[in-house]
């Protein structure tokens, strides 16, 4: 099939990083995918490049793109393909598809719905998408079922598919002191790192207080954040306040992730509200232990207290930062935990199996 992918924006979170997988596990089955951007391709553009795949991005002008949508329009017309995935909501470009694969129609959902829009708002949006696509696709059960509740009618055409996560086996000390030095981290450290836009809702705030707990207690700690956004500054001065800000590496969005979570002994990752939250699958995957904690969420549906321990519905920085060092100073016990979340991302977040659910969904069989 020739595949045309049409993306809200072009940066470099969970959902861009599993339209990344989608798209080379769709090359892998001897498919052509095309993506077009309705924002300017960012940091995604060169890894797009890397895959080959061919790719464009539009200027986002007026409110909801609303100046923009001549331009798609034209765009979309000369698009000459056998399906369509379109990734992120976005109502205007779901107006603009006219005739374009009309049978073979796939909206991939990666946000959260609660304190984002107006119920008014999704469920016009929701109402539009069920008579424009032949699938809905959510990557948790949590935000299918928010979804699902805002606008029922989507019950008969929405699918929980999951998210794609490569598994790779831990670094070698060889290989973690290459990407430390790489990357400015001093190599003997104990590194403990999160990653993510450093928005209100990613609780970084969190991160940093048991950072601030680790720290008190083991001397060797360093703390290490990558990704970027509007609380940056408010953030420095809280790692100011807390006496730590001399441990604290800020190392902006990295391109390659992977050497990012290779470089850690340990990812501790907070959040309020999350669709899924893949940084700490990312970093289970790369071989690295996690310590999480979600208020609202659907990583519970993966990791959870039955197969993954160190998983909490509260933001208790006392006990996240005594399990974080227990963690820390028993490397045996880390290993431990990183065989069992490898184990169980093998079952539930396969890129194989994901990419396979979505060509089910594209040729109109159940995921």
């Amino acid at each position: 099939m020739r595949i045309f992918n049409i993306i809200q924006c072009a940066n470099l979170g969970g959902m861009e990083q599993s339209t990344l997988a989608l798209l080379s596990g769709l090359q892998a089955r001897g498919h052509e995918v095309e993506l077009l951007s309705l924002n300017p391709l960012g940091a995604m553009g060169p890894l797009l490049a890397e895959r080959a795949v061919p790719a464009a991005g539009l200027p986002y002008r007026g409110r909801g793109g609303w100046r923009s949508v001549s331009r798609l329009r034209a765009r979309l017309r000369r698009v000459n393909s056998d399906a369509l995935i379109m990734t992120g909501h976005n109502l205007l470009a779901m107006m603009a598809l006219g005739g374009l694969c009309r049978d073979r129609r796939l909206l991939s959902i990666h946000f959260h719905h609660s304190g984002v829009k107006p119920a008014w708002q999704w469920r016009l949006i929701y109402r539009v998408a069920h008579a424009r696509f032949s699938a809905i696709a959510f990557p948790t059960d949590f935000i299918r079922y928010e979804a699902e509740a805002i606008c029922p009618a989507i019950k008969a055409i929405s699918h929980t598919i999951g998210c794609p996560i490569a598994l790779r086996k831990p670094p070698t000390a060889a290989e973690r002191v290459s990407v430390r030095l790489a990357l400015g981290i001093p190599p003997q450290a104990l590194i403990v790192g999160n990653a993510g836009w450093l928005i209100p809702r990613k609780r970084f705030d969190v991160f940093l207080k048991i950072a601030r707990v680790i720290a008190t207690a083991e001397q060797r700690a360093l703390f290490a954040i990558a990704g970027d956004g509007p609380e940056a500054e408010r953030l420095k001065r809280l790692a100011l306040e807390l006496g730590i800000a001399d441990r604290v590496r800020w190392l902006g969005w990295q391109s390659e992730v992977t050497s990012f979570y290779r470089s850690l002994d340990l990812a501790v990752f907070n959040t309020d509200w999350d669709a899924l939250g893949r940084t700490p699958l990312e970093a289970l995957g790369a071989g690295v232990p996690v310590v999480a904690s979600v208020l609202n969420g659907g990583l519970g549906e993966i990791l959870n207290r039955e197969n993954y321990g160190p998983v909490f519905t509260s933001h208790d920085v006392d006990r996240l930062g005594e399990v974080a060092l227990a963690i820390l100073r028993h490397p045996d016990a880390a290993a431990s935990l990183v065989g069992a979340g490898q184990r169980r991302l093998a079952q539930v977040a396969s890129e194989k199996e994901y990419t396979d659910r979505v060509c089910r969904l594209l040729e109109g069989r159940t995921a």
